[in-house]
């Protein structure tokens, strides 16, 4: 099963078909090369076998000064059986006609077969007194022929003589040469495909398990996880080379992955001290970076161990900046304590007041200050915790209406708002970070309001038994439906950089507790925000 689990696997086709094709060319290229090697010195042997053929039956003492038929014949056919490389052997008379015979293939003697020699033979051969290769006159069927002259004792030309081979001998080396090439693919091939199962075993190993398509999209998933996470990751082998940085860590570094990747740790980062861990092979957790200063970074160092040998190391980084600012707008930390700051600011202006009164000896003005404003913040808080029964929510909008006195701004709770504060629609600390946002986002939009209409912020928060009403108006320049429509867009502010995640947080909390937000605004008369939160069946 697990034979043929691997037999039908994607990486052993790829392996076998490289195998295969390798093996095949080879094959191709041997064989032309042999072929034409084994022509070339089939065709030096045969015709030496030939001439010497001709030659030796010229010699024979047979033929030499009196040619009997009967003698050539029979003496022909025991050389034409003896030797192998001879297909066909023939005697001629001094006038050219043929007097013996024997083809090998079909036994015949008949001199009929042949035709007489042509003058051109027979002139070549008694001037150059040699022998001579030719195809001419030789019997149907043959692909090369050698001749001879005899000379009998007295020196004179007593006849001549022919030897040849047929085309099915040629044919036989080919296929001979064909079959052995044939064989030697087979087995080739046999053992070709036992490697590329042995190979695609040991690839897949290597791999996990996996098919490399299934590795290299596995790999790209990771990769393009890694990348998008919010944490910094940055990678080096046991020589300190860095061998990956995702995007978060390259945005922190301030290098570009491209120039990073390869390259030296203290090249890219100098002041690094991830490489200790590979030395004390402990793990560093939490380690505030004080040599990275654009931003407020912590990390954590790992060595990486493979075999029980370390190989490496990887950092991972987190931007504290963004962690801390998140908390803070989750908590109302942030709205608490610029609330704190503004009733500290205002506090300072009443005793100044209260300062000068006493230096100018107004002692009675002085009380009848401190009762007044006394009385009236202690109105504004009963005012505000006869309605909102959440001491927490309570404290914020009191809060806010310190900070809005500081900024010259007229601040109200709605005289129909009540909040029981029991959490049943919306936990409060989810609601500090909505109304501590939209709140803030209403001041902001004072600064850009007309100087003839008084600054007014007005808040209304009402609890019912089915659902929760919260608004927030003010009496600013208002918003362009460009600017509404881009308005939860994080990132997006009209008020400089590093602004445009309050309106994003809050969506993102409505929507959280199943609730709905509108924005009614108009130029120059204001906006509001509108969140209607109701119960979850």
């Amino acid at each position: 099963m697990e034979k043929e689990k691997i037999a039908n696997s994607t990486i052993y086709n790829q392996v076998r078909t490289i195998l295969v094709q390798g093996i095949v060319v080879a094959l191709l290229l041997s064989l032309g090369a042999n072929l034409i090697l084994s022509f070339r010195q089939e065709n030096e042997a045969r015709d030496q076998s030939l001439i010497s053929a001709a030659q030796v039956m010229a010699n024979a003492p047979v033929l030499m000064d009196h040619i009997d038929t009967k003698q050539a014949n029979e003496y022909i056919k025991r050389t034409v059986d003896s030797v192998s490389s001879i297909d066909v052997l023939a005697v001629y008379d001094p006038t050219g006609e043929p007097i013996a015979f024997y083809d090998l293939a079909s036994g015949s003697h008949d001199v009929s077969q042949l035709a007489p020699l042509s003058e051109d033979i027979m002139d070549n051969l008694t001037q150059d007194d040699s022998t001579l290769l030719h195809n001419s006159d030789a019997p149907s069927g043959t692909d090369r022929c050698a001749y001879a002259a005899i000379y009998s004792t007295d020196g004179k030309i007593s006849g001549f003589t022919m030897a040849g081979i047929y085309m099915r001998s040629i044919r036989k080396m080919v296929f001979l040469t064909l079959l052995s090439h044939v064989l030697v693919g087979v087995a080739a091939l046999f053992f070709g495909g036992m490697l590329s199962l042995r190979l695609s075993r040991r690839i897949k190993d290597d791999l996990l398990g996996y098919e490399p398509n299934d590795f290299r999209r596995l790999f790209l998933q990771q990769m393009d996880i890694l990348d998008g996470l919010d944490e910094g990751i940055l990678a080096i082998d046991k020589n300190s080379t860095v061998v990956y940085l995702n995007r978060a860590a390259s945005d922190m570094l301030r290098i570009s992955v491209d120039e990073a990747i390869g390259q030296p740790l203290k090249v890219i980062y100098p002041r690094s001290t991830i490489a200790r861990v590979m030395r004390t092979g402990k793990p560093e957790y939490n380690i505030s970076l004080e040599s990275i200063t654009h931003v407020s970074v912590i990390s954590d160092r790992i060595p990486l161990r493979r075999d029980n040998q370390i190989e490496g190391a990887v950092a991972i980084f987190r931007n504290r900046t963004e962690v801390t600012r998140l908390a803070q707008d989750l908590t109302g930390v942030q709205h608490i304590l610029e609330a704190l700051r503004a009733y500290t600011h205002e506090f300072t202006n009443k005793l100044h007041v209260i300062l000068g009164l006493m230096q100018l000896k107004e002692y009675d003005r002085a009380e009848e200050y401190v009762l007044r404003i006394t009385q009236t913040r202690a109105q504004s808080i009963d005012y505000i915790r006869d309605r909102i029964h959440d001491p927490t929510i309570a404290a914020l909008l009191i809060g806010k209406a310190y900070r809005a006195a500081e900024l010259d701004i007229r601040f109200s709770l709605d005289p129909a708002s009540v909040l029981y504060g029991n959490g049943q629609f919306m936990p409060v600390t989810a609601m500090i970070t909505v109304l501590g946002n939209l709140i803030e986002n209403a001041f902001d939009a004072m600064r850009g309001a007309p100087t003839d209409v008084p600054s007014e912020v007005t808040v209304s928060i009402r609890e019912g038994a089915r659902g929760l009403l919260l608004s927030v108006d003010d009496t600013g320049p208002g918003m362009t439906e460009e600017v509404k429509q881009r308005l939860f867009e994080r990132g997006f502010s009209t008020k400089g950089e590093g602004r445009g995640t309050g309106l994003a947080l809050v969506q993102e909390m409505i929507e959280a507790y199943h609730g709905t937000i509108r924005v009614e605004s108009e130029l120059g008369v204001g906006t509001s925000f509108i969140i209607t939160l109701t119960e979850q069946s």
